[in-house]
């Protein structure tokens, strides 16, 4: 049995989904351990056909701090993964839950293989640590992925960042956050893009931008107000949970002074087998990303992958993963992080110059066919048979 442990919630994790489909095709049982409310201890639910165990992250209650209630809660998790799953491997969701899966170890003869299923650049990570912390975190990942079947990486920058700071002879796999093979209907498209327009108050809107992601810091959602200054026809639609309520706030009341509040639409995040219409729907894709930390600078967001599977084209970045995806196969324009007019420039050539965007829209096809999680989980599962077969 493959258990994947996941210490925080685990209804919305598309990718971890995905991956646990991919070992069951290989005819494997799997279930997840994640966290529940704090009277949970095993509780069992069934999400989207897994077996989901609930645990608390908060064991002690609510009378002790939560720092003290989360190292109780390690071994806690820990135990009952020892006394009660007992799997043969278990996928660490993260940090976190490798850790637990190394003391579930403890004490049994038959130890469980752990992969690290690192979902972002944990030492790069946007985190206020401080020297210490991040010397802990290190060598505590050193100390884990070394005692690791494989490691799982997220990019080929963080696989070879990771190889180079813990001095590893097995590299790390790669395995891209993509979706499945989207099929887009044009029809549902234009449908949902009449409905986008007909909520903007400013009837001038003719040209559609989306964001869809966290609606948070480092994300490059301060270009939305100088773009709608830049821009008169333009609207911009910025979808998602509200990371930065104060952000948000902040750029509601931007727009507002600016007089461009009615081509401005914020909208909350739709399930992932909706977003294709909207996406669909735009004429363009922004993922302005500020390397705020390594793990920003390295990103190579979900979103870039679902604007792919949308046929959306993109304005991007100049930051490595994405330039490798944008570059490659021609379906966007870079831009330097922060820098506003050079992010209008683009938009304008993507909007304006028809040639180009339509070749951006074309070349869609044959980067959504190879990036896909079709032909990404056959890395996946090849890691997974060798480890079976051992």
């Amino acid at each position: 049995m493959i258990l994947k442990i996941c210490g925080s919630e685990w209804d919305n994790a598309s990718r971890d989904k995905r991956e646990l489909s991919a070992c069951r095709e290989l005819g494997q049982q799997v279930m997840v351990l994640a966290k529940g409310k704090p009277e949970d201890r095993g509780r069992v639910d069934e999400v989207d056909g897994f077996e989901v165990r609930r645990y608390s992250t908060r064991p002690l209650g609510n009378r002790f701090p939560s720092a003290i209630n989360q190292v109780v809660s390690l071994f806690c998790w820990a135990s009952y993964t020892r006394r009660e799953l007992k799997p043969q491997i278990i996928s660490g969701h993260d940090l976190i839950g490798l850790s637990i899966g190394w003391l579930s170890n403890i004490g049994r003869k038959d130890k469980a293989k752990l992969i690290y299923d690192s979902h972002e650049f944990e030492l790069g990570r946007n985190a206020d640590r401080n020297k210490l912390q991040v010397f802990l975190i290190k060598y505590l990942e050193r100390f884990l992925i070394k005692r690791c079947a494989f490691s799982i990486m997220v990019n080929d920058s963080i696989a070879d960042e990771v190889q180079k700071i813990h001095k590893l002879k097995q590299r790390p796999i790669v395995v891209r956050s993509t979706p499945e093979k989207w099929t887009v209907d044009p029809e549902e498209t234009k449908k949902k893009r009449r409905e986008l327009l007909d909520r903007f108050t400013d009837s001038r809107v003719e040209h559609i931008m989306m964001f869809h992601g966290n609606l948070g810091n480092g994300n490059g959602l301060e270009m939305t107000v100088p773009t709608l200054q830049k821009f008169k026809d333009i609207g911009i639609v910025l979808m998602g949970a509200q990371g930065s309520k104060e952000l948000v706030q902040k750029i509601q009341k931007k727009s507002k002074e600016a007089g461009v509040e009615g081509r401005l639409l914020i909208i909350p995040p739709v399930d992932i087998t909706e977003l294709w219409k909207y996406s669909g729907a735009a004429d363009v894709e922004m993922m302005a990303i500020e390397p705020v930390s390594k793990s920003y600078y390295y990103s190579l967001p979900n979103k870039l992958f679902e604007s792919i599977q949308s046929e959306t084209p993109v304005i991007a970045s100049d930051l490595p993963e994405m330039k490798r995806i944008v570059e490659g196969y021609r379906i966007g324009l870079l831009c330097s992080p922060g820098d506003a007019d050079d992010f209008c420039a683009c938009l304008g050539r993507l909007l304006f110059d028809d040639e180009f965007y339509y070749s951006c829209k074309k070349n869609m096809i044959p980067a959504k066919n190879a990036l896909c999680w079709e032909k990404e989980k056959l890395v996946l599962q090849k890691a997974y048979l060798n480890l079976l077969e051992n």
